[in-house]
């Protein structure tokens, strides 16, 4: 069973194994998390999480202390607290993620990880071990089921996520090879998310990481406790991949583990990406090449005449020109666009005040306003079969722009096939500080420090010292 190999790896896993690098990704994944899910604590999918568990739970929250809730100095019971925390991590999009499995993982990794060391007081080295399988495993799983499941409707990071929580769990609750396949089993049968949640501009996105957390936590608790999952839940003739990656061009008797199975252990978490930009990553390649362009267009842009995107079909599908809420907007390839040429980098506070301008308003008198809105009109979102050839490998979007005949009267154009924050074109650990701090002006930075020596606390420490 397929399962069974990934449950022995991820019970004889150590500390001892990971290389430097990954334990630096790692720590540099923890840093850009905790900065991410402390800000999106304030946002309105966050508040609305955390009031609907403080209803279902009748209030009590000051009782059986148990998990820290990131950004709201509380603490409440596991499952809640990595729940809510893993909406607020989400939640702004700009968390960290995988090309190649297209996921994110430290969203889900993360809150997972925090609430039960934490609540058992484990080691920073025994953090550091649930939280690498669980890249490795999350990594390689998105690999086997992409692009086929996403193009399929699925939003990996609810689906295959739900492994991912259900791994960090097994390993940090110290379950047997038998209780882990068990627990996976019950995560397979409760991975879920849809992509339409995401195109129709709802808070369902973020709610796909917080159920992703809370369904693989609570497998694994119940594997725990002796409860049995089916351990072909994810090859089996009616398991994972008949059902939500290949359909009906599956048969289980055709498909080989062989080579998949020799990669265990040996995915590269270095590969993950870091994001900048509040938006979702198929645009943030746009983004880029919108932002060098401004380099040489400066402040004049209300002499474009008109602006042509050519993409791959994915990041071509985020075609919103008409934005309504924020959720929209975070998946709008047009206003990200006109947002960088006009404004240049935003944060998520630049995005909030252009909102309060009247950027999804139908009238506004801000005049930066109203020259995104009108760049945005004037913008053809074009699928090119060239580009398209590239993805997933890479991520390429050529940006063109019509100058009026007042000013150059010309054409300029570049291209980025890879985002920023990718591993070929990658962050220093400075450049993510500086996001932390863009994002959380008032969090004292002298507290991060913990992070660099984890090793050597108990995760209470780490948590409490983090919350100061």
């Amino acid at each position: 069973m397929f399962l069974k190999n990934i449950s022995k790896f991820i019970s004889n896993y150590r500390y001892e194994q990971a290389t430097v690098e990954s334990i630096t990704t790692v720590k540099a994944a923890f840093l850009d998390f905790f900065g991410v899910t402390y800000r999106g604590a304030d946002e309105d999918a966050s508040k609305i999480a955390f009031n609907t568990v403080e209803e279902i739970f009748s209030g009590n929250f000051n009782l059986n202390l148990k998990a820290s809730v990131i950004g709201r100095n509380l603490k409440t019971n596991m499952l809640s607290a990595a729940f809510l925390n893993g909406v607020s991590a989400h939640v702004l999009e700009l968390d960290d993620g995988h090309r190649g499995a297209q996921i994110h993982l430290g969203s889900v990794i993360f809150p997972t990880a925090l609430a039960i060391s934490e609540s058992f007081d484990l080691s920073g080295k025994e953090f550091l071990e649930g939280v690498i399988v669980g890249y490795e495993v999350g990594i390689l799983l998105g690999k086997i089921v992409n692009p086929n499941h996403r193009n399929r409707g699925f939003h990996t990071t609810g689906t295959i996520g739900a492994f991912v929580a259900g791994t960090v769990a097994s390993k940090l609750l110290k379950l047997d090879e038998e209780q882990i396949l068990n627990a996976l089993g019950l995560c397979g049968t409760q991975s879920a998310g849809l992509l339409e949640s995401d195109h129709g501009g709802s808070m369902g996105k973020s709610l796909h990481v917080g159920k992703a957390i809370y369904n693989g936590m609570l497998s694994a608790f119940l594997a725990r406790n002796g409860f049995t999952g089916s351990g072909t839940i994810f090859e089996g003739k009616e398991g994972f991949l008949k059902t939500m990656v290949y359909g009906n061009d599956y048969n289980v008797e055709d498909f080989s583990f062989e080579n998949v199975l020799k990669e265990i252990g040996k995915v590269r978490v270095r590969d993950i990406y870091f994001k900048k930009y509040p938006f979702c990553r198929h645009i943030h390649s746009s983004i880029d090449t919108a932002l060098k362009l401004k380099a040489s267009i400066g402040d004049e842009y209300d002499h474009i005449e008109n602006i042509a995107v050519k993409t791959y079909d994915i990041a071509a599908e985020h075609d919103n020109f008409n934005p309504k809420n924020i959720e929209e907007l975070r998946q709008s390839l047009p206003y990200a666009v006109a947002i960088s040429l006009v404004v240049g980098e935003v944060t998520v506070d630049d995005i909030n005040q252009l909102i309060e301008y009247g950027l999804l308003d139908n009238y506004s008198t801000v005049d930066k306003v109203n020259s995104i809105k009108n760049l945005a009109s004037r913008m053809i979102i074009l699928s090119d079969d060239k580009l398209n050839e590239l993805y997933p490998d890479k991520r390429p979007s050529n940006v063109i722009i019509k100058l009026d005949k007042t000013f150059r009267n010309g054409v300029f154009q570049n291209i980025t096939l890879l985002p920023k924050g990718d591993f070929e074109n990658p962050f220093k650990l400075s450049e993510l500080i500086d996001k932390f701090k863009a994002n959380n002006p008032l969090y004292d930075i002298r507290n991060l420090t913990v992070i660099d020596s984890i090793e050597e606390y108990s995760m209470k420490y780490v948590v409490q010292k983090l919350n100061e």
